[in-house]
């Protein structure tokens, strides 16, 4: 019984371990500290959505800028301007734009976010590390009750976060593979506001609480 108890108390021990791996957990810290250190910066992305089950496979591609919790989004004819208080969604095609106010919600994951998420609420583990120099980690949420199982980053040698999927419940993937980056030393906060007295004729829905 003392044998079965003590191999039963090593394995949770184990398994305890590897759901906080330190090797994964350095990994993170290195890039979390590599995108702290710029100012902002820039990358066009691919943005992949796929659902076998469901027959859905969808590629889009953007460009994304980010200064801390601020981002710009150009994803089609939508551009999306993010600030600490106020999210804009600007359709060019109606030329009109909707505002809400910034309401962090716990399941939301942004380009301000991602590479501080496993901080806070997550196991992880470093899954393999390929021969060209590039981590693979999964992160998965403590709570169960998040609309997603996991989610899956590539880290390359320098750092660098290269893509991330997103395994949602539903079966759905949401993947992200991030190119031509550029760090932005020059970014102001002033790039992240939406002016709409820019658009000729623009309609605005503002749904702000104040």
């Amino acid at each position: 019984m003392r044998t079965l108890l003590s191999i039963s108390l090593a394995l949770g021990f184990f398994m305890s371990q590897a759901q906080y791996d330190p090797e994964a957990k350095a990994v993170l810290d290195a890039m979390s500290n590599k995108y702290k250190s710029m100012n902002g910066f820039k990358a066009q992305f691919i943005q992949t959505i796929n659902n076998p089950s469901a027959g859905l496979e969808e590629e889009l591609e953007g460009n994304i800028t980010v200064k801390g919790k601020r981002y710009k989004l150009d994803l089609l004819e939508t551009q999306i301007f993010v600030n600490e208080d106020e999210r804009w969604i600007y359709n060019a095609e109606f030329n009109e734009v909707m505002v809400v106010d910034v309401i962090p919600e716990e399941d939301e994951i942004t380009p301000g976010n991602i590479f501080d998420l496993y901080k806070d609420g997550f196991k992880y583990v470093l899954m393999s590390e390929m021969a060209n120099g590039d981590r693979v980690i999964e992160l998965s949420p403590e709570s169960l009750d998040k609309t997603y199982h996991k989610i899956r980053l590539i880290v390359d040698s320098r750092d660098a976060l290269k893509s991330f999927t997103i395994f949602e419940k539903t079966g759905t993937q949401y993947g992200y593979q991030i190119n031509d980056f550029q760090e932005m030393s020059s970014l102001t906060d002033g790039f992240f506001n939406f002016d709409p007295s820019m658009y000729d004729g623009i309609r605005v829905e503002d749904f702000r609480s104040n």
